[in-house]
């Protein structure tokens, strides 16, 4: 599959420019809708192997690109997932061209394609709130002052203030996790530092090519030191 092929290639930045744009296509195409249904199900309890395995082959490729990650993780509303890749955010070098891709991830949140992710929301007991939270107030943090910025905070000031309308005094007692959930969080930890490793050697290829331009910067004529055996005096 292409996201197969893309996941092994050496070049790097080809790699996250492609996986931007196919990232794109699957959120927005109306002849993808089949496959978003299929992530959408990924992380369901009645979920089967295949679908866990598109889930996963997809997220190793998306995986060149942190954003596209993030919104295939709130696409599959594989939110305790999704949180915790927010975290990693902080060891990605934050670029311009990262922040526009943020911004264009929250007005895809105010589309058709995140109605549902909206609607749970509202959905405050329920156990998948507090990460879904937590990854979109991580996103608003990434972001900043801007449209994009106010647009994302408005929508979370609405929550928040439905939270407190619906508060009660008591607090649920914590389930213990079942077998399934802790199986889950060992698949999150191995997705985790794919993602981890992907991004290290996109780190490492980026300050290569840095050290490579500013060698090549120093070698030109004219912007080295004068050379004292061409130098005259009066």
């Amino acid at each position: 599959s292409l996201a197969g092929i893309l996941s092994t290639r050496d070049d790097l930045e080809f790699a996250s420019l492609m996986v931007q744009t196919l990232n794109l296509i699957l959120l927005t195409a109306t002849e993808l809708s089949a496959l978003r249904d299929t992530l959408k199900h990924s992380f369901q309890p009645t979920a089967n192997a295949e679908d866990r395995a598109v889930f996963s082959q997809l997220f190793m490729c998306w995986s060149h690109n942190p954003v596209a990650t993030l919104s295939l993780c709130l696409l599959a509303q594989a939110y305790d997932l999704a949180s915790s890749l927010v975290q990693r955010f902080a060891e990605v070098e934050i670029t311009v061209g990262l922040l526009m891709q943020i911004d264009k991830l929250v007005q895809l949140l105010e589309s058709p394609i995140f109605v549902q992710l909206r609607l749970q929301l509202l959905e405050v007991d329920a156990p998948y709130h507090p990460a879904l939270l937590k990854s979109l107030y991580g996103l608003l943090m990434l972001l900043p002052q801007s449209t994009a910025f106010r647009t994302l905070s408005d929508r979370l000031a609405t929550v928040s203030s439905l939270q407190q309308h619906l508060s009660t005094s008591g607090s649920r007692a914590a389930a213990a996790p079942s077998k399934k959930e802790k199986a889950r969080t060992e698949d999150y930890q191995e997705l985790l530092q794919q993602f981890e490793r992907i991004q290290a050697k996109h780190g490492a290829a980026h300050h290569a090519a840095i050290d490579s331009r500013s060698l090549r910067a120093a070698k030109q004529p004219g912007t080295g030191a004068a050379d004292p055996s061409k130098t005259s005096t009066k």
